[in-house]
């Protein structure tokens, strides 16, 4: 099985729930974003909305993490609205499903690591943005 090497992107974005949060290498990736060998600018890219966007800082702190916010260039949730059409079954909940990938071309973020392939898969590539399930990343 051949891995993803992550260290060739200038900017990454995580996912939070499931890759930096609850994830067999949660631990590996926080060490490699706190060592950041590469010079790289890392980001969170969430559909965490609400509350649970508020509590990703004390979610880590409890799962025993030692990042901080300025290790970050952001922390960039769904909005509600869109989280909500998609749960909802409307038309425009379409757009849920490219939010990541138009976020990350946004941000100029070449690569995105986040667990949920079905959800992610279709903005990564519309917009050009390279995927890796953290089950496949090489640091």
């Amino acid at each position: 099985m051949e891995l993803d090497n992550i260290t060739q992107y200038r900017s990454l974005g995580w996912d939070f729930d499931m890759t930096l949060h609850g994830h067999p290498q949660s631990e590996k990736f926080w060490e490699y974003i706190y060592e950041n060998p590469h010079c790289q600018t890392h980001h969170i890219v969430t559909f965490r909305t609400g509350r649970l966007l508020d509590r990703i800082w004390r979610d880590l702190s409890n799962a025993g993490c030692r990042l901080l916010p300025f290790q970050f260039r952001g922390v960039h949730g769904v909005p509600d609205e869109l989280y909500e059409a998609f749960v909802n079954g409307e038309d425009a909940g379409i757009e849920y499903m490219f939010w990541k990938g138009k976020v990350c071309r946004e941000l100029g973020i070449e690569c995105l690591i986040d667990d949920a392939t079905m959800e992610v898969w279709a903005g990564c590539s519309e917009y050009e943005i390279a995927y890796v399930h953290p089950d496949m990343v090489s640091l």
